[in-house]
């Protein structure tokens, strides 16, 4: 029952096929798999760090851990999201990720982002702990465009296991590594994989892993995503019919 097991798998394999994700790894929470994030893009004390004025704490956490500070960007009140035109006054020689989130499920312009993220060389960490099956107006869901992305299964969220995350890489070179962070910094992937009889202690890490109970209960929302989605938008617009006239 513990992580990367038969659901967890399934789970893995329906992502990286519906949504066309290079690597899927199912962590106990979106925290953690932030905190994976930022480990895989090395951030060190001094390092900064550019994320919106408004977010959760998990966000900044993740990096202050590490040693990181937080450089706070003012976000698009019309969307609550970080706001594009204010990151580059930002960027210094010390700026070594930006991490701008989806408030509420609504997504932050990431294609302009990820043009001022190239320019300089910085990666990009997306929190789309709310946005599962949310799309860009390019069509693009949350989390195929950057090359770290988060989402949160908690039981807040739409899709939800009670407490679990997923950390989504879309960039080759950090799989390998991403395997040794989530099993406690050793190398026991390659063990499973057959490319080694035993397995050892190769880098820092932990035990970024989801339950495989939990993922046998995320397996069945994540593939009825779109009835959920439907479901609530049936909720939503019961809302807006009951408090329009008063907004009016």
């Amino acid at each position: 029952h513990c992580g990367n097991h038969h659901y967890s798998k399934k789970c893995r394999d329906y992502l990286i096929k519906k949504y066309g994700f290079l690597e899927v790894f199912l962590t106990t929470s979106c925290t953690t798999a932030l905190e994976m994030g930022v480990l895989l893009c090395n951030i060190k004390p001094g390092d900064e760090v550019i994320l919106p004025s408004y977010t959760f704490s998990s966000t900044a956490n993740a990096f202050v851990l590490r040693g990181g500070i937080p450089v706070f960007c003012e976000i698009n009140k019309a969307t609550m999201n970080i706001d594009p035109q204010k990151i580059e006054a930002l960027i210094t020689d010390k700026t070594k990720l930006i991490m701008p989130i989806d408030y509420a499920g609504i997504p932050c312009d990431i294609n302009k982002i990820k043009k001022i993220a190239d320019k300089y060389k910085i990666p990009i960490l997306q929190d789309s702990a709310q946005s599962f099956h949310s799309f860009h107006d390019t069509n693009e869901v949350c989390g195929a465009v950057p090359s770290l992305a988060t989402y949160s299964f908690h039981e807040t969220k739409n899709i939800n296991c009670g407490e679990g995350g997923a950390l989504i890489i879309n960039d080759p070179a950090l799989i390998e590594r991403a395997h040794f962070l989530q099993e406690k910094g050793t190398d026991r992937s390659l063990v499973l994989k057959g490319l080694k009889n035993k397995y050892s202690w190769v880098d820092i890490g932990s035990s970024f892993l989801l339950s495989d109970i939990l993922a046998a209960m995320l397996f069945d929302q994540i593939k009825n995503a779109e009835k959920t989605n439907k479901l609530r938008s049936i909720v939503t617009k019961a809302y807006y019919e009951l408090f329009s006239p008063y907004s009016e």
